[in-house]
């Protein structure tokens, strides 16, 4: 399996990879564990992230007339693997990962969001719902129409991840 189906009214409408589904999923706070794949902040090599708990918050309003939503996502995990030149010894060797974990992941659930906006048309999120919950008097406007307010929803994503420790016994041997 490499993708599923995108379905709105009952009409498949496309196609989302399962790195999108899992941003999804990030989103809806139903990620447990997996496992990320991020590229070094210098050079074209890559590390493994293990993310082993997740926390996610949504905040929902509207503000001056456009739906606004604050996504955060805190990530606690561990190195699994590194093709990366860091001497992990170091207090602040993690820095540099968890910003380019960081980055990775809110551009790739932003990208996302606006794909199954422009593509889809359709709320897959459930950012409709969040707002319903938190500012029913502003939800109420949109009724069955929700879709018309997704398109033009501002929306903000924070992922915070967390590097615990290293799965690795010691600094890489491209160190050495």
């Amino acid at each position: 399996m490499d993708s599923i189906g995108v379905i709105k009214n009952g009409k498949l409408v496309g196609f989302a990879t399962l790195k999108e589904v899992r941003d999804m999923l990030f989103i809806q706070g139903r990620i447990k564990n997996t496992e990320l794949t991020v590229k070094c902040i210098k050079g074209d090599k890559k590390f493994g992230y293990r993310i082993t708990s997740t926390k996610t918050k949504v905040t929902a309003k509207e503000k001056n007339g456009l739906p606004t939503f604050h996504v955060k996502i805190k990530a606690e995990g561990y190195l699994e693997s590194t093709g990366c030149t860091n001497e992990f010894k170091k207090e602040s060797a993690f820095e540099g990962q968890e910003k380019a974990i960081n980055k990775m992941m809110e551009d790739e659930i932003m990208r996302f969001i606006n794909k199954s906006r422009e593509e889809y048309n359709a709320d897959i999120f459930g950012f409709g719902e969040f707002l319903r919950e938190q500012d029913y008097k502003h939800f109420k406007k949109y009724g069955v129409q929700w879709d018309q307010g997704f398109a033009k929803a501002d929306i903000n994503i924070t992922f915070a991840a967390e590097v615990k420790r290293t799965g690795l016994r010691s600094n890489p041997y491209m160190m050495k």
